[in-house]
């Protein structure tokens, strides 16, 4: 496991393009469209902690990220076949389209009918991880977040470099928007981002990652990866 510890940051102002990401409303009839393409993941973000039940296991690999977020990844480049998850809280039943013939997006965020508004914030009235992740993905800083500028150098240990490009702060969250570079590109190399453990003390607990693509290699070199953490 690839760990480094960060103390400091050299900080500018600036603003930068950032990725795709895909929110749904469940409107409790039609399908969820999710996408997924061979070499790369898609999170899938549910509203709810939920149980999942595939059509063709041996056609998709699934994990769990946290109670609400599934990490698909499939292992055949052509993939067709229906998900059903249930909700755990309200006992909704999702069904889901998974496919590669879909445009593909690296996640997708589900919200119930009628709660997109409420779902952003947690209990404490403070913007959820998730919603924090798909700001930054989509490059819209939340009210009460300060949007600086930074070429840190995160990780710098093969086959990984990670250069920091802008810090999103609040008193309370924090998210990190970085360029991640392949220092060792004769072969393809899988980024999971449960083996790239980035701490940064004054920034809080790292509670999630993502990336616009989780396959590197000749072809593709580097990628840009999000952090959200929280004190």
């Amino acid at each position: 496991m690839i760990r480094q510890r960060i103390f400091a940051f050299a900080l500018f102002a600036a603003m930068l393009p950032v990725a795709r990401a895909l929110d749904v409303e469940w409107d409790g009839a039609s399908y969820l469209r999710v996408p997924v393409r061979l070499g790369s993941d898609t999170r899938l973000v549910m509203p709810e902690p939920f149980d999942d039940a595939w059509e063709h296991d041996d056609e998709i690999s699934a994990t769990l990220l946290d109670a609400r977020t599934l990490i698909i990844r499939p292992r055949t480049a052509r993939v067709e076949q229906r998900l059903t998850l249930r909700g755990r809280q309200s006992g909704t039943l999702y069904l889901a389209r998974v496919s590669s013939s879909l445009p593909y997006t690296p996640l997708v965020l589900v919200q119930s009918a009628g709660s997109t508004s409420r779902a952003t914030q947690d209990l404490n009235g403070e913007i959820t991880v998730t919603s924090l992740l798909k700001a930054m993905m989509l490059g819209n800083a939340p009210p009460g977040f300060k949007v600086e500028k930074s070429s840190r150098v995160l990780l710098d240990e093969a086959p990984y470099r990670l250069v920091a490009e802008q810090l999103w702060q609040s008193p309370r969250q924090a998210g990190v928007i970085a360029r991640l570079h392949l220092t060792l590109v004769q072969r393809p190399v899988a980024l999971v981002p449960a083996n790239i453990q980035i701490r940064i003390a004054q920034l809080g607990n790292l509670r999630a990652m993502a990336a616009d693509e989780y396959e590197l290699g000749p072809d593709m070199a580097s990628t840009r990866v999000y952090l959200v953490y929280a004190r």
